[in-house]
C-alpha cells in the first residue's frame, strides 16, 4: 500500500503522518521494529537503493512494515522515475509506504510519477492546502473543542486576524488560550491579552490605522516593526499584498455598494472576517487612491532592485501616500 501525503499546510501534513504512524504502531508494531524513516536522523539525503530495499523487505516478527519517505516529491527527477515506479511495483503486500512532503499540492500532483501511481487502487492520497475562510474557522473551532474549550465568535475572528492561517502558531495559541480560560469560554479580551499578532496581522493593523487617518498610530506601528527587526523589503511586500486586497474590495464596492463579505471572500480568496475588515477599510479610500498606491509599489520595487531607492524610504513614501489620501 502506498500513501501520499502532501500540501502547502506543513502543520496538517506532519500531523497526518504522525497519526498514520501512531495508528500503525498501535495496530501492528508496538515494539517499533518495523517502522523505518527516510532520510535517517543523521542525513538529509535519500539513497535510492536503501529506500527501495527497505520498501521491498518483509517485516521482522510482524505482519506489516511501514516505510516513511520525506521529500521524494522534490528529490525524484524525471530520469529516475522508472526506477522508482518499478520499485513500487515490487513492494510486497505487507509493506505500507508513506511518501510525504510539505509541498504545493499542484506541484506534487502534476508530476508524471504521481499521476501514474494515482491510477493504482492501492494508493491513498491526502492533500492539505493552506486553510482559509470557513475551513479555517471550522478547524479552529474543532481544535478548541478537542482540547475541551469553548470560544466566542468574536474571539475566533480576533485570533484569525492576529494569526492568520499559520497552524503551527495557531495550535500553540489555542492551547495557551484553553489553558488560560480554565473551563470558561475564550473571549476576545483573552485573545487581545494573550495572542501576539503575526507580521501579517501587524500589517493589517497598520492599514487599519492608515485608513482611519491615525497618523501617529500608523507611524508608531511601523517603527515598532522595524525595532523588532522586521525587514523593510518584506514589510513592503506585505504592504503591497494588503493594498491589492483593498483594491479588489474597492472595485467590488464600486460595482455593488451592497456587496457582501462572502462575495469578497470568494472573489479575493480571503477569510470572511478579513473580507469584512477589508470592506470597512476600502470604503475609506477611492479606487484611484489605491490604484496609485499599487502603481507606486510596483515603481518602487523596480527602483529598489536597481539601487535607485532604499526599501525603508519606499515603505515610508507608500505609507505617506495612503495617509494623505485616506
Amino acid at each position: 500500500m502506498l500513501i501520499l501525503v502532501y500540501g502547502e499546510d506543513a502543520f496538517r501534513v506532519v500531523e497526518k503522518v504522525r497519526q498514520l504512524k501512531d495508528a500503525f504502531r498501535q495496530k501492528f508494531d508496538p515494539t517499533g521494529y518495523n517502522i523505518v524513516d527516510f532520510p535517517s536522523d543523521d542525513s538529509n539525503k535519500l539513497e535510492v537503493s536503501d529506500v527501495l530495499q527497505s520498501m521491498c523487505s518483509f517485516p521482522f516478527l510482524g505482519s506489516r512494515r511501514m516505510v516513511l519517505v520525506n521529500g521524494l516529491f522534490s528529490f525524484l527527477k524525471k530520469p529516475d522515475e522508472k526506477i522508482w515506479l518499478d520499485g513500487f511495483g515490487r513492494m510486497p503486500e505487507s509493506s505500507i509506504v508513506i511518501l510525504w512532503e510539505a509541498i504545493e499540492a499542484k506541484a506534487a500532483e502534476k508530476k508524471t510519477w504521481v499521476k501514474e501511481l494515482s491510477k493504482t487502487a492501492e494508493v491513498h492520497t491526502y492533500s492539505f492546502p493552506v486553510l482559509s475562510g470557513i475551513a479555517l474557522t471550522t478547524w479552529i473551532s474543532d481544535r478548541v473543542k478537542k482540547l475541551g474549550g469553548f470560544i466566542e465568535p468574536d474571539a475566533l475572528s480576533a485570533i484569525i486576524e492576529r494569526v492568520g492561517s499559520d497552524l503551527w502558531q495557531m495550535s500553540h495559541e489555542i492551547e495557551k488560550l484553553v489553558a488560560f480560560s480554565n473551563g470558561k469560554t475564550i473571549t476576545k479580551e483573552m485573545v487581545d491579552e494573550l495572542v501576539h499578532a503575526t507580521f501579517e496581522g501587524k500589517i493589517f493593523e497598520l492599514i487599519d490605522a492608515i485608513s482611519k487617518k491615525q497618523t501617529s498610530r500608523a507611524i508608531r506601528l511601523l517603527e515598532e516593526e522595524r525595532s523588532a527587526g522586521s525587514d523593510d523589503h518584506y514589510l513592503l511586500t506585505m504592504l503591497g499584498r494588503q493594498v491589492r486586497i483593498l483594491l479588489g474590495a474597492r472595485a467590488l464596492l464600486d460595482q455593488d455598494p451592497r456587496v457582501t463579505k462572502q462575495t469578497v471572500a470568494e472573489e479575493l480568496g480571503v477569510h470572511p472576517f478579513v473580507a469584512q475588515k477589508s470592506l470597512d477599510q476600502a470604503r475609506l479610500f477611492t479606487f484611484n487612491d489605491l490604484k496609485t498606491a499599487h502603481d507606486l509599489l510596483f515603481e518602487y520595487d523596480l527602483k529598489i532592485k536597481t539601487g535607485r531607492i532604499s526599501a525603508d524610504l519606499a515603505t515610508d513614501l507608500v505609507t505617506d501616500h495612503l495617509l494623505t489620501k485616506s
